[in-house]
């Protein structure tokens, strides 16, 4: 008997299925469920789950006679219910294993993730070190091939260019194995419609995880040559001339000499940012610039970022688009410590 994953990240009644058995759905209607599985009142159940965050666990009846559900919430940091793991199977039945899934909140502001203890142990051995709040480039430090990063930032600014995301990631868990994970996300969610949330899923046993020769790099030691990391802009939807640069995810790995996460310092007004806020206006002045289109030009810029010791460190930075339509909200950056052998 299958596993589904119907997701809530929106108000009430919005619910749908993304995933059965590991499987991706296109956001399919519980309705599905019902001709499935011979059984009606899913939506009732799925509203019983979400308005007390509780497992459940009963039979109901069903054209194919009586049905076992259970029902297992996936849980938000603030405590919502993101999404349910659903089996439904014969009554006398024991429903297998389900699989890991855990959620993740993405602050439209900064662009910090805001993710639960259960999303953390999905890679790594242990607690020490948990955090619910993560910088974007420190959320998926893990993350070794990411083909659909792109989509997931544009939904992450939450202007209305993109509403929904799924996509497939290779995640380099601490014990050192490669797992294939599936991402699920909705922007206009929350109880107001404001928040951008999403689930991953790890289905490692029903897909090989996918890792490219260039993704490999990223798995070796940072040398002393040029570090890359990709940089999205956060703009307001309030306000067009509120911009942010933020690192958004390392293409080769971290420096040493650049802080991991800037959440715990309290530099700027703005949470979990690692470029110094008085060089804001260089990434927009070359942001401007770069709007022509032109994929192969280059902006050097001289900036400081945040460095390991919690002291501004100044690099000499050079940012070119984004290959493709997706290259006016981000940028590919090459940098080098300026004045260090």
């Amino acid at each position: 008997m299958p596993w589904y994953l119907i997701e809530t990240f929106c108000p009430e009644p919005s619910a749908s299925i993304v995933f059965t058995d590991g499987q991706q759905r296109d956001w399919a209607s519980l309705r599905t469920v019902q001709r499935s599985d011979g059984i009606t009142g899913i939506d009732e159940l799925v509203a019983q789950v979400r308005a007390t965050g509780d497992e459940l666990d009963q039979i109901v009846a069903g054209r194919m006679g009586p049905r076992r559900v259970v029902m297992r919430p996936v849980l938000g940091f603030e405590g919502d219910v993101y999404g349910i793991k659903t089996w439904i199977g014969p009554a006398d039945e024991t429903p297998s294993p389900a699989r890991a899934i855990a959620s993740v909140n993405w602050d439209v502001d900064s662009l910090v993730a805001r993710h639960t203890l259960e999303s953390y142990m999905m890679s790594s051995i242990s607690p020490d070190g948990f955090g619910d709040t993560r910088d974007p480039g420190q959320f998926l430090r893990k993350v070794v091939q990411f083909d659909a990063l792109n989509e997931l930032a544009e939904l992450c600014m939450n202007d209305g260019s993109r509403t929904h995301f799924q996509g497939r990631l290779t995640v380099l868990h601490d014990d050192s194995h490669l797992m294939a994970w599936r991402g699920v996300a909705r922007s206009n969610a929350g109880p107001d419609g404001t928040e951008v949330r999403g689930m991953f899923h790890d289905v490692t046993d029903t897909e090989e995880p996918q890792i490219a020769p260039l993704a490999a790099l990223k798995l070796g030691h940072p040398d002393d040559g040029p570090s890359t990391v990709l940089v999205a802009y956060r703009t307001s939807p309030t306000d067009p001339s509120d911009v942010v640069p933020v690192l958004m995810y390392w293409i080769s790995p971290r420096p040493r000499y650049i802080a991991e996460s800037a959440v715990e310092h309290s530099h700027s007004s703005i949470p979990g940012n690692l470029v110094n806020p008085s060089d804001f206006g260089e990434f927009l002045r070359a942001r401007e610039a770069l709007m022509a289109g032109d994929d192969a030009m280059e902006i050097p810029i001289d900036v400081e970022l945040l460095g390991a010791d919690g002291e501004w460190v100044r690099v000499r930075l050079t940012l070119r688009r984004y290959p493709g339509a997706v290259g006016s909200l981000m940028h590919v950056a090459r940098f080098e410590r300026v004045g260090q052998g």
